[in-house]
């Protein structure tokens, strides 16, 4: 896992503990401090493909973190 892939899960991470839901691609480029929403979906993409994260295509928030104690 990368620096910035570490740092886009644990921000993924403190959303959904302090929201209760998770957020979205949009949030997550705002948060990250990003300037494109493709670049969050290309993190995401990866942590998924290394089975730390999945979620819906085409669905809002629906985000799980599969992985939780690595982000720490």
């Amino acid at each position: 896992m990368t620096k910035r892939q570490k740092e886009a899960l644990q921000v993924a991470i403190a959303f959904i503990d302090e929201n209760g839901f998770s957020p979205t691609f949009r949030e997550l480029k705002e948060l990250l401090g990003l300037k494109s929403q493709s670049s969050v979906h290309t993190l995401f993409i990866r942590l998924k493909e290394q089975g730390y994260v999945t979620w819906e295509y085409d669905r809002p928030r629906t985000l799980k973190i599969l992985v939780k104690g690595v982000a720490s």
